[in-house]
């Protein structure tokens, strides 16, 4: 398949954006998403709905790394995943129906599902890079599995919270951290933690 070039696919996740909430998702046609880009439809040869969500996917991931100088060095490795994964979330709160309009069924076409998994595993290796843990690699890839299961589980329950309301994203994304982190602890990046005095002076 023909690689669309970054131009057209930034011009195709705002056109898909634009148009997913005023439309039936699946009803749309290549043609139909090329006029919203104000491009020929020649551009987006090889394109189908599916690339057009992989372009909305992509544009959410990069958006996570805009003013990284704002986060707090200090934080611990779960606090910056955490810090992270939310401006994720932030990115898409303003198209939030579209957004759902194109995860629409989603959950019932395990081919769909699949596919949203690996573009949050996906995700999961672009927010690891961003948190200077490993991403490459058994480990990374692990480490890649598991926080995109992680950020499946904030991303339905962000479909689930009121608009602009971010308190059950943030009460699973905090939730899942943690219990990855007690589970896993510095295999899956996180820090070591301290033993309770009794049992480091056993």
């Amino acid at each position: 398949m023909t690689a669309l070039d970054a131009s057209v696919r930034r011009d195709l996740a705002r056109a898909a954006l634009n148009v997913a909430a005023a439309s039936s998702w699946r009803a749309l046609t290549i043609s139909d998403l090329a006029r919203a880009a104000g491009r020929p439809v020649s551009d987006l040869y090889g394109a189908s709905l599916s690339e057009a969500v992989d372009c909305v996917e992509e544009a959410f991931d990069r958006a996570i790394s805009d003013n990284l100088e704002a986060l707090d060095a200090s934080q611990t490795v779960r606090d910056r995943l955490f810090d992270l994964i939310m401006k994720r979330f932030e990115a898409m709160e303003p198209h939030r129906s579209a957004v759902l309009a194109m995860e629409a069924g989603v959950d019932r076409d395990p081919i769909l599902l699949g596919a949203q998994h690996q573009r949050h595993v996906r995700c999961a290796r672009w927010v690891l890079a961003l948190a200077g843990l490993e991403a490459d690699g058994m480990t990374g890839n692990a480490r890649a599995q598991g926080l995109g299961v992680i950020i499946g589980q904030a991303r339905a329950a962000w479909r689930a919270d009121d608009a602009g309301d971010f308190t059950k994203t943030m009460a699973s994304l905090d939730k899942n951290l943690r219990r990855a982190e007690d589970m896993f602890g510095r295999w899956a990046g996180f820090e070591a933690k301290s033993k309770p005095a009794d049992e480091a002076g056993s």
